[in-house]
């Protein structure tokens, strides 16, 4: 397998940035196990650079680890033969020795834990920056994984580095059409199966395509107590929110069906005004949501908004895993798996859905689509549904997850909806179909009669 796949925009920013005159600074931010370090690897690789991963080591340790990477980084052992006693002093030190005749990459890895450790580093980076960098011939980028603090110390009007970076990369996972790339022996029914575990996040990609199938890699790799992502959830969180028990909490109540924050907040016996902070922090981490009809013209303000977990893994794990953690915790997965089963097919169903709105997403000057979404009431839902920027329906669609091919019927059923509801349709508004298993001779007939039905396999 490619060790690196996709991430062509993101690059081609880091490649723009390093082709300017004067200093850069990016700031490139995301959830933990999205490919950060390895985007800036394949970066860097080719040019003068120094990468510094900063950990949780107290403020002198740090400068000394820094001082080390920048001396087998400029060939200059003296650096690190010194003790620096400010960070103004190694940076000094690091200006006098690093070329001029050729750009230079800095990298902070980490760097939340700078400011962690030095809540003043930031401004200690700004006055620098400010006096020395910003005219040099070189990119600093800034890399961190806790996104609410990467934004509090670079990017907020408030923060010290606030209007100084020239380029900030929200890195976020991978879509659904690069994963073949990452599952290039399996079937389209399995890379489906597979992205309803994995999601877009590449480590779990890695971890789970040397299995043969979906349920080996969820026992192998979630379920046995032993497994690598066992514990992953918690772990995430942990690493990513100082208040992950709160953020926890939410993530069972959603996944276990309360989508509402009033729902929300009376499974967890709290006001729900108080739950506000949290939500945006797992928003902030792609792992929840907030979702509203397409139709709806000011989503902010819609009282039809819905929680779900965005996050395909996590979806699974509060879904269907951690509800029955005990049994997997004694080694008794089998039965379990049985009981279990069910709903983790409707969660496949569900990431087959999210799929299908990526497809339709992906081609949206082909269907004239400004938003791309679900459309529902209290009566009716349609799987996939877009509109143009006049709120008329351009493409309305169904999804079907079953062994069974498609037929007729349901888009006859998909046609009804739209007809008792009084839907807004745009002129050449199609009716996409998408079927894991096929379609029937009646809907293919007449799919090629009408050219307002498509019919997509295969995904």
């Amino acid at each position: 397998m490619n060790k690196f796949i996709n991430r062509d925009s993101e690059l081609a920013q880091l490649e723009g940035q390093f082709a300017n005159n004067s200093g850069s600074l990016v700031v490139l931010y995301g959830r933990r196990r999205l490919g950060k370090t390895c985007l800036l690897r394949e970066f860097a690789s080719s040019k003068p650079h120094c990468y510094f991963m900063a950990d949780r080591a107290g403020e002198a340790d740090l400068r000394r680890s820094l001082a080390k990477a920048l001396a087998l980084a400029l060939g200059e052992p003296i650096l690190e033969n010194v003790e620096y006693a400010s960070w103004y002093d190694l940076f000094a030190a690091f200006d006098r020795l690093r070329p001029r005749d050729q750009r230079f990459v800095l990298i902070f890895d980490e760097y939340q834990y700078l400011c962690q450790v030095q809540p003043a580093f930031s401004s200690f980076l700004q006055k620098w920056w400010d006096e020395h960098w910003i005219r040099a011939n070189m990119v600093v980028v800034l890399c961190g994984s806790v996104t609410s603090m990467m934004y509090r110390e670079t990017l907020a009007a408030s923060a010290p580095l606030y209007g100084r970076a020239s380029a900030q990369i929200l890195l976020r996972p991978i879509a659904y059409s690069h994963i073949p790339k990452f599952l290039p022996e399996k079937t389209c029914k399995e890379r489906l199966e597979f992205f309803a575990l994995t999601g877009g996040v590449p480590r779990y990609l890695r971890l789970a395509s040397p299995y043969r199938s979906f349920k080996e890699a969820l026992v192998g790799l979630v379920l046995n107590p032993d497994g690598i992502l066992h514990n992953e959830a918690r772990q995430l969180l942990q690493e990513e929110i100082q208040t992950p028990n709160q953020c926890w909490s939410i993530l069972n109540a959603v996944g276990s069906g309360a989508n509402r924050i009033s729902e929300i907040a009376g499974r967890m016996g709290q006001p729900a005004n108080k739950l506000t902070r949290y939500l945006d922090l797992l928003k902030d981490l792609h792992l929840v949501r907030r979702e509203t009809p397409v139709l709806e013209r000011n989503p902010s303000k819609s009282k039809k908004g819905i929680y779900v977990v965005a996050d395909p893994f996590f979806r699974m794990w509060f879904g269907a895993i951690y509800p029955y953690m005990s049994f997997f915790e004694f080694a008794e997965t089998e039965p379990a798996y049985s009981r279990i089963e069910p709903i983790i097919n409707k969660l496949i169903a569900e990431s087959y859905e999210e799929v299908c709105r990526q497809w339709i997403r992906e081609r949206a000057l082909d269907f004239n689509a400004a938003s791309v979404g679900r459309q529902w009431s209290s009566t009716y839902e349609i799987d996939v549904a877009a509109v143009n920027t006049r709120f008329e329906l351009t493409v309305v669609g169904e999804c079907k997850w079953s062994e069974n091919k498609m037929g007729v019927s349901v888009f006859r059923e998909l046609e009804g909806k739209v007809l008792a509801h009084k839907l807004p349709l745009a002129e050449g508004c199609r009716y996409m179909l998408f079927s894991k298993s096929g379609f029937a001779p009646d809907l293919e007939e007449l799919a090629a009669e009408k050219k307002n039905i498509v019919l997509a396999s295969g995904l």
